[in-house]
């Protein structure tokens, strides 16, 4: 369906409040913009959403995701937001202007007020604040209200740079910056069972392929099961040691053994241990590995 069409199809009733914006990651400055729709208790807080970055698809640019659609609206409405409006940055839209852009979100979801970032533009002559969208929305008895996306030291929150955090491993400056931690989820697939022949078990997660993914390594992470919270540490990587070529995302979920193929696992990422290595021979593997399990234990 068309991006047009999609928006004519949530045609609202009630007055509401609306932003727009990519949203990857859903990270802090995000954060403050939902909070912000939130406090407007007279409006109806609408999130229109894009699939994928418009500055992507402008530049024909093939980029991974923080996390896939469905996660993102998952995460929106975390806070309390239940309209949702997903669309892609199709002809349909990339042809408005930010007038006729505004007119269409009057004109089907009774738009009242409008929420962006300080910076943000709408429409093929990218209005912003800066340069009369405040007089447009006039024109149509709205109002505008931007936002700061900034850190406590004033520094602006960027989708793009933690996903080249992520990417570095980075977790723990990435967690300080997302709504929530870092988590890949996905479900547990049969593997090699490669881990079982070492004395850890793990589990191997079917993961999104449009997403990012950390560096290769080994990470200090909490896996959720069934809603109920595991000590664990996940592997990134080819597992060299054995010669393998597909990267696969492995957990070995500490004081577990049971058979979860099949259920949906949901890895938190709390910090980044080691980098991979190739080793030998499997004893000297396993003698890294029980190393790894005693830092991990220790420290929680």
């Amino acid at each position: 369906m068309k991006s047009i069409d999609v928006i004519k199809k949530h045609y609202l009733e009630s007055e509401s409040i609306i932003t727009i914006g990519t949203f990857d990651g859903v990270h802090k400055g995000h954060e403050l913009v939902f909070k912000q729709i939130k406090n407007y208790t007279n409006l109806l807080p609408v999130v229109i959403t894009f699939k994928k970055s418009p500055k992507d698809v402008i530049n024909n640019n093939n980029v991974k995701t923080i996390y896939d659609i469905k996660t993102k609206e998952k995460l929106i409405n975390d806070f309390d937001i239940n309209k949702i409006i997903s669309i892609d940055f199709d002809n349909t839209i990339k042809i408005l202007t930010a007038e006729n852009f505004i007119k269409l979100l009057k004109r089907h979801l009774k738009l009242k007020l409008l929420v962006i970032g300080e910076d943000s533009t709408i429409g093929k002559d990218k209005i912003g604040k800066k340069n009369g969208l405040g007089n447009i929305l006039k024109k149509y008895d709205c109002d505008l209200k931007t936002v700061n996306i900034k850190r406590d030291d004033n520094e602006k929150i960027s989708s793009s740079e933690l996903k080249k955090l992520i990417e570095m491993g980075k977790i723990t400056t990435v967690n300080k910056n997302l709504s929530r931690d870092y988590f890949i989820q996905g479900k547990i697939i049969e593997g090699k069972k490669l881990g079982r022949e070492l004395g850890y078990p793990t589990a191997n997660l079917d993961y999104s392929k449009e997403i990012v993914i950390p560096k290769d390594g080994i990470y200090e992470t909490i896996s959720i099961l069934n809603n109920k919270k595991f000590l664990s540490i996940t592997s990134i990587g080819n597992n060299p040691t054995f010669n393998e070529k597909i990267k696969t995302i492995e957990t070995y979920i500490i004081d577990f053994n049971k058979n979860i193929y099949g259920e949906n696992l949901k890895i938190i990422f709390k910090d980044y241990i080691r980098g991979q290595i190739k080793f030998e021979n499997k004893e000297d593997l396993i003698t890294q590995m029980d190393k790894d399990l005693k830092k991990v234990s220790e420290e929680n």
